[in-house]
């Protein structure tokens, strides 16, 4: 038994007609018939029942139907998707990093060490907010991403491994009365005007934040809602709002703006790529990203 069977058996039951069937298949009537016939033999039991103008499943063929009705299309799909990967140049990977992020010195060390232990490999390097990361990665616009934890957790197709923690903080602008303060906690910000990024761009962010306040005793007052980190950290540099990051954005080094660290559960920078993309030099170089060396 092939495929080529499966097919025709398939086409012929959804048509109810062999002649039907090869119609569409673009092949003739006994090849068809011929084809479901040799299937028969070596299942041992009839498909299907035939009169002069039409045929009709029998309780076999009507299970069997039902189970492999869908097979081809989706051989022919993953067969695509099979073809894809394998054009896909190993001498290069795409890789997007979120934006406003700071590159820690470990993460370019890794990324020399990647060139250096493979001199043909081409890395590309892209900035982009947390949507455009996630939807990149499924497009396959990138080949792994370095994003934070939670923005991809609650993806199922892909696989994320941990890289750095990252304690949060408040990004407050220096006039800000708050600014001098060592060290702040939420409740000292329940009356504070808040920057959140939007719930388009990252859900499962944005829903961390109003939970955290809420756990805290109140409820945040939003003031604006940026569909991307660096217009979110132009609106604290403005002094529009105080904002929840962590603290390895650019405003670290920013004269206008002050980080401070603020009790509360870390996260995480991670590298994320889809699951079951087992090409050998994306897993390599996933690996040295981890920090694995040997």
């Amino acid at each position: 038994m092939n495929l080529l069977k499966i097919r025709y058996f398939v086409e012929a039951a959804r048509c109810g007609s062999f002649s039907a069937a090869a119609a569409k298949l673009y092949t003739s009537q006994p090849n068809i018939s011929k084809q479901i016939a040799q299937m028969e033999q070596e299942l041992d039991y009839p498909l299907f029942v035939r009169d002069k103008r039409s045929v009709r499943l029998t309780a076999a063929g009507a299970f069997l139907y039902e189970h492999l009705k869908d097979m081809p299309e989706r051989l022919e799909t993953l067969f695509e998707q099979a073809a894809i990967l394998s054009r896909k140049e190993e001498s290069r990977l795409s890789i997007g990093i979120l934006e406003g992020q700071d590159v820690r010195p470990q993460f370019l060390y890794r990324l020399e060490l990647a060139k250096e232990r493979y001199p043909h490999l081409e890395i590309e390097l892209e900035r982009n907010s947390f949507a455009n990361l996630r939807n990149g990665l499924k497009a396959g616009h990138y080949d792994m991403i370095i994003t934070l934890d939670f923005d991809v957790e609650q993806e199922p197709e892909f696989e994320s491994y941990v890289m750095f923690d990252q304690a949060p903080a408040i990004a407050i602008n220096r006039k800000h009365p708050l600014s001098g303060t060592d060290e702040l906690d939420m409740m000292q910000l329940r009356n504070e005007d808040f920057v959140v990024i939007s719930p388009e761009e990252s859900p499962v962010g944005y829903d961390r934040f109003i939970k955290q306040c809420q756990e805290t005793g109140f409820t945040p007052r939003i003031v604006r809602q940026p569909r991307s980190l660096e217009s979110l950290i132009l609106c604290v540099e403005m002094g529009v709002g105080v904002a929840l990051l962590d603290q390895h954005t650019r405003l670290t080094y920013n004269d206008a703006v002050r980080t401070i660290p603020i009790p509360g559960k870390d996260m995480y920078v991670v590298a994320a790529c889809l699951k079951n993309d087992y090409r050998p030099m994306l897993q390599n170089v996933l690996k040295l990203l981890k920090g694995k060396h040997d």
